[in-house]
Formats: structure tokens, C-alpha cells, sequence
């Protein structure tokens, strides 16, 4: 195995999160539960309006139309992944070895993808494909924030230099994305969903193996 860089990893940037007022929270909330429940053509304006318990014209106060409130919720749900995984990867001392990083961010991603907000993470897989391309910009901002994550890797001799990140990150996120699926059936937990995941991938790029 070559001897690691003096290199120090990227430091991630803060992802800040824009919070909606209350009731575009609560609006949000509710059009969130109803397409991970019904499914995207079951959330109306009007059903939306029934959840809040509010008047169907006046939820135009709030937003001009269903497709806003979908793109508010794309938007809620990555700004608050890429938030969480970046302080998880910030809070980590500079020199930290990559696996112990790569730890970090794959739990905060598995955990937010079953924990409390999990609908709006689980909104994506529900639309239509024009809507899903809304969030394309945001979606590829936080592949880079891996991307830079492997990239260290890279410079310090724990990853295979010979691996295509620009394969791997997608690979690799493409799967963590749907264990909420198969977790639940088996009953495992978040820290050994993540275990698991970190060991196949670490076995399969690491440098030297």
C-alpha cells in the first residue's frame, strides 16, 4: 500500500438549510405524506388543503401551484441530507482516515433515510420524471460533496487511484438509497447497515488490496 500524502481532506462546506415558515412547513409536511402514501397524482391542492385543515384557495396563499410545493419539498429534503452529512464529515478531526470518514457519512445518509424526515426523502421516487429533473442541480451538488469525499481518499493512499469516481459515487449512492427498503424487512440497524456497507465497498477500492 503506498504511504499515505501529507494532503489534508477537503473540508466540506456548510450546507445551510433554508426552514420554511410554519404553515409552509406543515403545507409541505402534508403534500409529503400523501405522495409517499397515494402517490403523486393523489396530491392535490385540495387534498393537501383538507390535511392542514385549511380552504383549498387559501393554500395559494402559500404556494401558486402543486408543482411548487413538490420542488419545495426536493429542495427541503437534499439541503437537509447534504447539511447532515456534511457537519457529520466536518466534525471529524483534519486528519481523520478516510474510512473513519466514509463511517461517518454513510450513517448520517442511512439514518436520514429512515429516520423522522424520511418522507421527504422518499418523495424523489414517487415523480414523474420532469419533476425529478427540478432537483437535478442539487441532487449533483451533494454527489460532488462524496465525489470530494472519495477524492481524499485518493490523495492519501486509501483508495485505489485506478477507481472511476465519477462511476463509483453514483454506484455507490444508487444503493445506499435503497436500503430503507430491505432494512426494514430484516430488521437491521442504522450502525450495521452501515458497517456492512462501508466494509463491501472499502474491500472492493481500497489501495493494496
Amino acid at each position: 500500500m503506498r504511504a499515505r500524502s501529507a494532503r489534508k481532506p477537503t473540508r466540506t462546506a456548510t450546507a445551510e438549510v433554508t426552514k420554511p415558515s410554519p404553515m409552509r412547513g406543515e403545507i409541505i409536511a402534508a403534500a409529503a405524506e400523501i405522495i409517499v402514501r397515494k402517490g403523486y397524482g393523489a396530491c392535490t391542492m385540495r387534498a393537501v388543503a383538507a390535511l392542514v385543515d385549511m380552504k383549498a384557495g387559501s393554500l395559494y396563499y402559500h404556494f401558486k401551484s402543486k408543482d411548487e410545493i413538490v420542488e419545495e419539498i426536493l429542495n427541503q429534503g437534499i439541503e437537509t441530507l447534504h447539511a447532515r452529512v456534511a457537519e457529520a464529515i466536518r466534525n471529524l478531526p483534519i486528519d481523520a482516515p478516510f474510512a473513519g470518514r466514509l463511517s461517518a457519512a454513510v450513517g448520517v445518509h442511512v439514518s436520514s433515510l429512515v429516520g423522522k424526515d424520511q418522507r421527504y426523502m422518499h418523495v424523489y421516487e414517487h415523480l414523474p420524471p420532469v419533476i425529478k429533473r427540478r432537483s437535478r442541480k442539487m441532487r449533483e451538488t451533494y454527489a460532488q460533496l462524496w465525489h470530494d469525499l472519495f477524492a481524499d481518499g485518493v490523495a492519501s493512499g486509501e483508495v485505489d487511484a485506478g477507481i472511476d469516481l465519477q462511476l463509483l459515487v453514483p454506484y455507490f449512492l444508487g444503493g445506499l438509497n435503497r436500503v430503507p427498503e430491505w432494512m426494514r424487512a430484516g430488521g437491521a440497524s442504522n450502525d450495521r447497515v452501515a458497517a456492512l456497507a462501508i466494509t463491501t465497498l472499502l474491500d472492493g477500492i481500497r489501495a493494496g488490496r
